[in-house]
C-alpha cells in the first residue's frame, strides 16, 4: 500500500489556488466525499473534469461526522409514519446500504491507502414498547432486504451488552456495521482523481451559473469568485447548500440542512466494540481505538451565516451526552474533552438526488442525507452514467432532481 502520508505525494496548497481553466467538459461544485468521488470516478474514466470548492477539501459534512456506517434502517430515515407506511423506500434504502457497504469493504484497496475502515457491528436500542414495536418492524425489512439483523431483548440483552442501561427494552444488533476515518477518505479520493488528470481548485466559490444552451460543447458559464469557466455539465456536490447552487440554475431541489454536534472524551479503558443508536432518540456512540468515547447523533447546533461555521451550543454538547450517559451509565464520570460542529443535509422526501435534470439539460446532483455511507457508491454509479449514458443506468424516478421543482 501506498505511503499516502508521504508529504511529496499531495498537491500543494498553492496548485489549489492556481488560475482556473477556462473551459472543462465536467465542472464539480463541492470538495467533500460525493464531490471528490466525483472527481475521481470521472477522471478515471477519461473524462475531463474540474473540481471547484469555496473552502478547502473535507471541510464540511464530509470532514466533521463521526464516519459511521450505518446499514440499520435509522431514526433519521423514518418518516414519522411508520415502518409499514414507508415499506418500499425503505427497502430501497436498506438494499443500498449492503450495497454501499460491500463497496467500503473494497474502496481502501481500490484507492490504495488506509481508510481506517472497521467491521464492529452494532445496536440499534429502544426504551419503550412503541420503540420496540418499530424495531420489530424494521428488521423485517431488513430482513426481507438482506441484511441481518436480530431482535434481542430480556436476558440474553443483558448476556451479551451489559454495558447496555436496564431502561433499554431491547435493541437489534447488525454484525455489519462500523466506521472509517472522516479525515482522510474525501482528501485520497481527491489525490487518486488528481493523479488521474483531474483539476481541483479550492478557494474557489461559485457565485452565478449562466445557462447559455441546452446542446452544444458549452451549456453553462459557471461564474466564480476566481473567475469564470465554460462548462458541458455541472455536478451539484455541495451537499447542505446544493439547493442554493441549483438555485443558480434555475432549479429547486428539495434538499434543508442542519447544523450538528459531535462531542469526544477522554480515554477510557475498552467499553465498547460495537457502534450504539437509537431508535427514537438522537445517539450514536463508538468507542475508538485510541479509547476515546464519539457522541454524535445530529443534536443541532444554532445557524451561523457565511463565512461563520455554526456554533457549538451548551444545550446541544449537554444534550448528547445526557442520552449517552442514559444508555451506556459507565459514561457518567467520563470528561468530554472536545466538541465540534458540523453540517448535514436532509431531504424532504427521504431519498437521495441523483441523476441529470430534464428541465436543465447538462445539469447533475449527488446529494444524500447518509452522505458518508452512500456518496461512494452513488457517485460511481453518476459517474458511470456521465461516461457511458445509458437508459439502464438512470437513476429510480424517487432520486429525480425536478422532482418538486414546477
Amino acid at each position: 500500500m501506498t505511503d499516502v502520508l508521504h508529504p511529496a505525494l499531495w498537491p500543494t496548497a498553492e496548485s489549489g489556488r492556481a488560475p482556473l481553466p477556462a473551459a472543462t467538459d465536467v465542472l464539480v461544485v463541492g470538495g467533500g466525499i460525493a464531490g471528490t468521488a466525483m472527481a475521481y470516478y470521472l477522471a478515471k474514466a477519461g473524462v475531463e473534469v474540474t473540481l471547484v470548492e469555496r473552502g478547502e477539501l473535507n471541510r464540511e459534512a464530509s470532514g466533521t461526522n463521526a464516519g459511521s456506517f450505518h446499514l440499520q434502517l435509522a431514526i433519521h430515515q423514518l418518516s414519522g409514519q411508520g415502518a409499514a407506511a414507508d415499506r418500499e423506500r425503505l427497502l430501497a434504502e436498506a438494499r443500498l446500504s449492503l450495497k454501499a457497504f460491500a463497496m467500503w469493504q473494497e474502496l481502501g484497496e481500490e484507492l490504495d491507502g488506509p481508510l481506517d475502515v472497521h467491521l464492529t457491528g452494532g445496536w440499534m436500542v429502544a426504551e419503550t414498547a412503541e420503540q420496540l414495536r418499530t424495531l420489530r418492524d424494521k428488521y423485517e425489512l431488513e430482513r426481507l432486504a438482506g441484511i441481518e439483523t436480530e431482535v434481542v431483548t430480556g436476558a440474553e440483552l443483558r448476556r451479551r451488552a451489559p454495558f447496555l442501561a436496564e431502561t433499554v427494552v431491547g435493541a437489534t444488533y447488525c454484525p455489519l456495521e462500523g466506521h472509517a476515518n472522516p479525515l482522510i477518505v474525501a482528501p485520497l479520493y481527491a489525490l487518486r482523481a488528481v493523479q488521474h488528470g483531474a483539476v481541483i481548485r479550492t478557494r474557489t466559490e461559485v457565485t452565478g451559473i449562466d445557462v447559455v444552451a441546452a446542446t452544444g460543447a458549452r451549456r453553462f458559464t459557471v461564474h466564480t469568485d476566481a473567475g469564470s469557466i465554460d462548462a458541458h455539465r455541472v455536478v451539484d456536490c455541495a451537499g447542505a447548500w446544493s439547493g442554493e447552487l441549483a438555485a443558480m440554475a434555475g432549479l429547486r431541489l428539495p434538499v434543508r440542512s442542519e447544523g450538528l454536534h459531535v462531542n469526544v472524551t477522554e480515554p477510557r479503558p475498552r467499553l465498547l466494540t460495537p457502534m450504539v443508536q437509537h431508535i427514537g432518540r438522537r445517539l450514536t456512540l463508538k468507542q475508538t481505538e485510541q479509547n476515546t468515547f464519539i457522541i454524535g447523533g445530529g443534536w443541532p447546533t444554532p445557524e451561523a451565516a457565511r463565512p461563520h461555521r455554526y456554533p457549538t451550543s451548551w444545550h446541544s454538547a449537554a444534550g448528547s451526552t445526557a442520552v449517552a450517559v442514559s444508555v451506556v451509565p459507565a459514561l457518567a464520570d467520563v470528561r468530554v474533552v472536545r466538541t465540534w460542529s458540523g453540517v448535514i443535509v436532509f431531504t424532504d422526501d427521504f431519498s437521495p438526488i441523483v441523476g441529470e435534470s430534464e428541465r436543465v439539460p447538462g445539469f447533475h446532483a449527488c446529494v444524500s442525507s447518509t452522505g458518508f455511507t452512500f456518496s461512494p457508491l452513488l457517485a460511481r454509479r453518476l459517474a458511470t452514467y456521465m461516461a457511458s449514458p445509458s437508459p439502464d443506468r438512470r437513476f429510480p424516478e424517487r432520486y429525480a432532481l425536478d422532482r418538486t421543482t414546477p
